[in-house]
């Protein structure tokens, strides 16, 4: 098998660029997806003879349908994060001779010194030879990656130049989650974009411009006929499929993974939604949003991993489903347990082509491919709108890791709905009523494909500050059936296992989600 690197020299030492989920921080290592932009604009800005514009677009696409690239990354070192005052270019008029206004602006930067970054693929030689001289002349056009300052030299070598790499491509690599094209990210990128019809737009203002009378009418109305919602723009360029990696010189971690897939889709509060919703309003909400998603198939027939029913309309039983879980803000000195968004959580045998065919007509715009406002109705309680994250959150726990990352040792989160309610008595007999609910909650865990628990710690109150208590009443969760128990409960295995995890009968409702437990009595 043979390899080839794809060579960037940052020329003043320095790499800027802005890490998607915080202007705060600089984006480190480099994204392949960033990478892959820059070497898009390159293409889509420069000209030449239609044969090697062809042959250059040919070796982006098929760069895009390779495997995640091995990374090779130099001693570098993060520098402190200085506000300052830009000057605007925009201002109208005159204003800016009289006053020139300045806005607070961040360059989060990495020192990276004279040594190159190296994405490295390894693939056969005659399938890449092909494409290179027209991946070289794509390298030579790009001068930065990211910000105007960060300017770089790109280039291609053969081999891996016989450096180790820093970062590995690993599905199960949750702590470095880095963004990567697929194949189709040129049409996409070309499409937001929009180039066509913007300088459609702009040829037709010039013949208006140009042209009088009736003849400007017309162009007017072709004009209007055209572009009913005014000028077309342009839309940021979003690539959103992340790969996970790891450090090479650590082992893999290979925890006993759960039902469903770590990479779960978190729909958070729209920024500009002013409302905030306590765990209480869990179950009303998860019913309002599941209704939105079955709301999205019109007379269409409704995945039974989607809807939790056979095609006859019993439950379903032969494999598992579509899951909602609330993510609150708990388990710090300040939680207080507000809703910041939910985690739509899909088997992971569930193929991502279903997925997508199923969920794209709630997450995005079916005419202009933009994300959607997926607005709630919630009855007396109003509306709320939510958006989902399409970027890694800086906030805790809107991150899919808060959730999966491996550990011997969960709590829950929201009380744990029992299977079936105990024989004993919990207050004449509480000890043995825990013992015995500590095993159903040992079933429940065989029941979603779990080891058998170590041990099993069974508390009314919750874990993690700022969740509530396990039965309804003042501070209590709701309670999702008058008959049967909910509990909170802590839960040690003898390996790892990675989330999300959601247990009891209640866990497709929001009901049993566990997260990592850290602290040790």
């Amino acid at each position: 098998m043979g390899s080839f690197s794809l060579v960037i020299e940052y020329l003043t030492g320095y790499a800027v660029s802005t890490d998607p989920s915080s202007r705060e921080r600089a984006e480190w290592p480099p994204h392949p997806a960033r990478v892959y932009m820059a070497m898009a604009a390159a293409y889509f800005e420069t000209d030449g003879p239609s044969d090697a514009k062809r042959h250059e677009r040919d070796a982006l696409e098929w760069l895009a349908t390779l495997p995640p690239p091995d990374l090779v990354i130099p001693p570098h070192s993060v520098r402190d994060v200085l506000e300052v005052y830009v000057p605007v270019n925009d201002q109208k008029g005159g204003e800016a001779l009289g006053k020139r206004l300045r806005k607070s602006r961040t360059f989060p930067r990495v020192h990276v010194g004279g040594e190159a970054v190296r994405f490295v693929w390894r693939v056969d030689p005659v399938a890449w030879r092909d494409h290179i001289r027209a991946i070289e002349a794509v390298c030579r056009a790009v001068t930065r990656i990211g910000h105007s300052s960060s300017l770089v030299w790109m280039r291609i070598e053969d081999g891996d130049g016989d450096r180790p790499p820093t970062f590995v491509p690993d599905e199960q690599g949750l702590s470095h989650r880095l963004r990567v094209p697929s194949a189709g990210t040129l049409a996409r990128l070309e499409a937001m974009f929009n180039r066509e019809a913007i300088d459609a737009y702009v040829h037709l203002d010039t013949q208006i411009a140009a042209s009088k009378g009736a003849a400007k009418r017309s162009l007017r109305l072709k004009q209007s006929e055209a572009f009913p919602h005014g000028p077309p723009m342009s839309r940021p360029p979003v690539i959103s499929l992340h790969q996970g990696y790891r450090i090479p010189s650590v082992a893999p971690v290979r925890a006993h993974p759960s039902l469903f897939d770590p990479n779960f889709i978190v729909l958070r509060a729209a920024d500009e939604s002013g409302r905030t919703f306590g765990l209480e309003s869990t179950p009303r909400i998860i019913d309002a949003l599941r209704g939105a998603i079955l709301s999205t198939f019109g007379d269409k027939p409704v995945p039974a991993w989607v809807s939790g029913h056979e095609p006859n309309g019993e439950r379903l039983q032969s494999e598992p489903h579509m899951a909602i879980a609330p993510l609150a803000f708990v388990g710090s000195q300040y939680a207080d347990g507000h809703l910041m968004g939910f985690g739509v959580m899909i088997p992971r045998t569930v193929p991502l082509t279903d997925r997508g065919r199923a969920l794209a007509a709630l997450l995005f715009d079916q005419t202009t491919g933009d994300s959607r406002v997926i607005t709630l109705k919630l009855g007396v309680l109003g509306t709320w709108d939510l958006v989902r994250e399409s970027a890694a959150s800086s906030k805790h726990t809107l991150h899919t890791g808060t959730y999966t990352d491996p550990s011997v040792s969960w709590a829950s989160v929201t009380p744990i709905l029992l299977d079936r309610m105990p024989k004993s008595d919990r207050v004449r007999e509480p000890l043995v009523w825990r013992e015995e609910v500590a095993a159903i909650i040992s079933k429940s865990c065989a029941n979603v494909g779990l080891p058998e628990p170590l041990s099993i710690r069974v508390e009314k109150t919750p874990f993690f500050h700022g969740s509530l208590r396990a039965m309804p009443g003042q501070g209590g969760f709701p309670q999702l059936r008058k008959n049967m128990f909910q509990v909170h409960a802590e839960i040690e295995f003898d390996q790892e296992v990675s989330g999300p995890i959601l247990l009891g009968a209640g866990r497709f409702r929001g009901y049993g989600l566990m997260r990592p437990w850290k602290v040790r009595d």
